[in-house]
């Protein structure tokens, strides 16, 4: 489904690395992998707003915030991030000064905000509820032929 949703993206590219790990993979292990196989980039990390809100609780988050910088999709126009107080310092609102930076940088993404979550999109394919609006017609297709999420 994530080569669905990237197609005509040069940008992006599949990786298989957690996958494929024989171990338990962390946020930080694949962080520290692809650090180790792109040394001369600048790394990111992108994730919904419902996912930035947990991140203070993800295994070693303050060293992936010093290894990454970190987009994050709005939900909506609402500024809710003031609920973490410990990673206000961390967010960047001018993407310029966002793009300049290695690591540390927190920004949150409004032009390519999403109306729903996974999790919300998960829920609404189990109560057999309509998703064809929220996703590709590719993806659309895989989920129904695959019985995803039911």
């Amino acid at each position: 489904m994530i080569k669905n949703a990237i197609k005509g993206h040069k940008f992006f590219s599949v990786s298989t690395f957690e996958n494929t790990s024989e171990n338990i993979s962390f946020t930080i292990d694949t962080v520290y992998y692809f650090k180790k196989k792109f040394k001369s980039r600048s790394l990111r990390i992108i994730m919904g707003e419902d996912n930035f809100y947990s991140f203070t609780s993800w295994y070693k988050y303050a060293d992936i915030l010093s290894s990454v910088n970190i987009i994050v999709l709005s939900r909506d126009n609402i500024e809710r991030y003031g609920k973490i107080d410990v990673l206000k310092k961390y967010i960047e609102e001018n993407i310029n000064l966002f793009n300049q930076a290695k690591s540390g940088k927190i920004h949150f993404s409004t032009p390519h905000k999403s109306d729903i979550s996974a999790t919300t999109l998960r829920q609404m394919i189990k109560q057999d509820e309509s998703f064809k609006n929220y996703v590709s017609r590719e993806n659309c297709e895989y989920i129904e032929k695959n019985g995803l999420y039911k």
